[in-house]
């Protein structure tokens, strides 16, 4: 299916861009945005910039929302939640995504084969990915198609194409980088359709850094696999914990007999009962938790103040109908 601006001129259309310290792309991703989709409603979410970003988007036109909170994690939930449009283009404010691009991943979702289009990335230089970087999300795509049965090429690509059904009833819970896992595992745990597409994908411009620790931020995704896993699939999790300590204990049990340690036995199961228990306890928090974000980003809303084409949010007010007072009788 081929896409043209006639196509979705009676859609609207929101660009979503996190911002941190990008003021040498900043202006060139909204402009060349813009020059694709004349009437996009463009929204920079600013995570705390100390540069001249905030400035450049208000010259731009563009709405600025303030995310005090630091993590790309949650500057993505802050979007899902103030943010109402028909369809949504998340991408990165760095400007090594293609705009152009922007149409092959409005094509599946306009003809209803995906709810979210992901940009696989392609890279046109030996310079785009580091190769630390390149390294850990090749292993973390390997682990995700193992788990799931599933084929992708880019789970960590910043470019992406929503539904607003999608949007608002997906769960959020990660706080950084490993946001963009999240959303593609909680999209495959949710019968969510997706597709992914190559597009060229170019280095950061001279003088522009990542924001991404290697080490650190690698670290909190394999960690996000895992507790996604916990979460979602807690049977299988642990299943495969349960066989890995049987087997240990198949190992240790003749010993135990024979030393006669049945009351140090008995320590030991009730320890791990105790631990099992927490663990599934934590696992309903966090359904419960997650629970309450699909809340909050379906019937509450914030009250927006708006000072030098800033948006700021006041605390949450409920969109649900108002009843009205019932008489005595």
């Amino acid at each position: 299916m081929r896409v043209s601006k006639k196509d979705i001129q009676h859609l609207k259309i929101a660009l979503l861009l996190p911002c941190l310290n990008e003021e040498l792309t900043l202006a060139k991703v909204i402009r060349d945005f813009r020059t694709e989709i004349p009437n996009l409603d463009i929204y920079v979410f600013d995570n705390g910039s100390t540069d001249r970003s905030r400035e450049i988007a208000n010259a731009e036109g563009a709405r600025v929302v303030l995310v005090p909170r630091k993590g790309k994690g949650n500057v993505v939930r802050r979007m899902f939640e103030v943010v109402e449009a028909d369809l949504y283009i998340m991408v990165d404010s760095d400007d090594t995504y293609d705009p152009k691009g922007v149409w092959q991943l409005l094509a599946p979702v306009l003809a209803g084969e995906a709810e979210m289009a992901v940009g696989s990335r392609q890279a046109e230089s030996t310079h785009a990915f580091r190769k630390f970087h390149q390294f850990g999300n090749q292993l973390i795509i390997r682990l995700i198609n193992t788990i799931f049965n599933s084929s992708f090429t880019d789970i960590c690509s910043g470019y992406r194409v929503m539904t607003h059904y999608f949007v608002k009833n997906i769960p959020l819970l990660r706080n950084g980088f490993e946001v963009e896992t999240e959303l593609t595992v909680y999209s495959l745990m949710n019968g969510f359709s997706i597709k992914e597409l190559p597009l060229a994908y170019g280095e950061r411009p001279l003088n522009s850094h990542s924001k991404l620790k290697t080490f650190s931020d690698g670290y909190k995704v394999l960690l996000t696999i895992v507790w996604l896993m916990r979460d979602l699939r807690p049977l299988l999790f642990f299943s495969m914990v349960s066989m890995g300590l049987t087997l240990v204990g198949f190992m240790t049990i003749h010993s135990l007999f024979q030393s006669n340690l049945f009351l140090q036995m008995l320590v030991a199961v009730a320890s791990v009962g105790l631990f099992t228990t927490g663990l599934i306890l934590n696992t309903l928090n966090v359904k419960f938790s997650e629970l309450q974000v699909l809340y909050r980003r379906q019937y509450q809303t914030r009250k927006p103040i708006i000072i030098n084409n800033t948006t700021l949010f006041t605390e949450e007010e409920s969109c649900k109908p108002k009843l009205s007072a019932v008489p005595n009788v």
